[in-house]
């Protein structure tokens, strides 16, 4: 993860702002009077986390938010699950809200069925987003695969199980991960980790032969970590140069997971109204575009209504992909 000057005097904005904010609390009436606190379900450095970061480090320069700074707080644990039951246990004041990409957040919800700790459609509104995440396949730079077809037509040489890491066993990754490689017929064990970071690590140091995360997660890494194709219906923006799964002939990973912040259902419009118009002043600014940028990620805003269209898109596509994951 790239950090900016810019970042990092926001954070210690955000800190200093903290230690009077219990006090600025009770002298205002109106959203918002206290800094907003943003919950992260996956460990630092993944695509979640940087997004969330990013996007904590500017709120405070939107008019909408009256100089009030966002931090973010870590609940890594069941693929994001574990953060989100956190969220909704709290007050729908929308002082505590929860980002994460629509992909994994439908997943999570999908795999456990009957038994799922939340319905993103009934206990959730969706507030608007900021970015997106693109997964792709990796692996490490001395791997002799450099596209699709050639880790395809080695995985089939090897005559064994192929070790692949992501981040968490029900996220849009994984999901895409087990189409890939039950497509190609690829015998496979997936090993989940709390977040896109110890996923990378473990590919650096090759403790697993291949990885299927986010694009931000290369950023950075390029001398030691290889992309060989990424999902969407379009090349990624940050990526150009990088072919999709369908150009290589595979498909089925024609989708992206836009990032967006959820408040807990029963959130006041006042609430709602300010966020949105923060998410759009924020993806306007050149320190955001830029740290966004530097981490292989876009920035741009997508409205809560076309972002609930995204979601109802995102649990159809999600379907076949679900009965891939859960058949394993």
């Amino acid at each position: 993860m790239r950090v900016s000057k810019k970042v990092v005097i926001g954070a210690a904005a955000a800190a200093f702002t903290l230690a009077s904010g219990a006090a600025m609390a009770g002298s205002h009436g109106t959203y918002p009077s206290k800094p907003v606190k943003i919950v992260v379900g996956f460990s630092a450095g993944g695509g979640t986390d940087i997004t969330s970061r990013g996007f904590a480090s500017f709120l405070h320069e939107s008019a909408s938010m009256a100089g009030q700074p966002a931090y973010i707080v870590n609940v890594p644990g069941a693929s994001g699950q574990k953060g989100a039951k956190q969220v909704l246990g709290e007050k729908p004041d929308g002082y505590t809200l929860y980002m994460i990409n629509i992909g994994t957040f439908i997943v999570g919800e999908l795999a456990k069925g009957k038994d799922a700790p939340y319905s993103v459609r009934n206990d959730w509104e969706n507030l608007g987003c900021m970015s997106q995440l693109v997964t792709s396949l990796q692996v490490h730079s001395s791997h002799p695969a450099k596209n699709m077809k050639e880790f395809v037509d080695w995985a089939k040489a090897q005559g064994k199980t192929i070790t692949w890491g992501t981040s968490g066993a029900t996220t849009m990754h994984s999901g895409i991960g087990v189409t890939f490689f039950e497509k190609n017929g690829i015998p496979h064990k997936m090993v989940p980790f709390k977040g896109g970071a110890p996923a990378r690590a473990a590919l650096v140091s090759q403790s697993v032969q291949a990885v299927f995360g986010g694009n931000n997660t290369i950023a950075g890494f390029e001398d030691v970590m290889r992309p060989l194709a990424t999902a969407g219906e379009t090349r990624d923006s940050t990526m150009k140069d990088l072919a999709t799964f369908s150009e290589q002939g595979m498909s089925g990973a024609d989708f992206t997971g836009l990032f967006c912040l959820f408040a807990p259902k029963g959130v006041p419009d006042e609430v709602k109204t300010k966020i949105d118009a923060a998410i759009q002043d924020v993806v306007k600014l050149k320190g955001f575009k830029g740290f966004m940028k530097k981490n292989n990620l876009g920035a741009f805003y997508t409205s809560p209504s076309a972002a609930i269209k995204a979601q109802e898109a995102m649990y159809t596509a999600m379907v076949p992909v679900m009965q891939q994951l859960t058949a394993k």
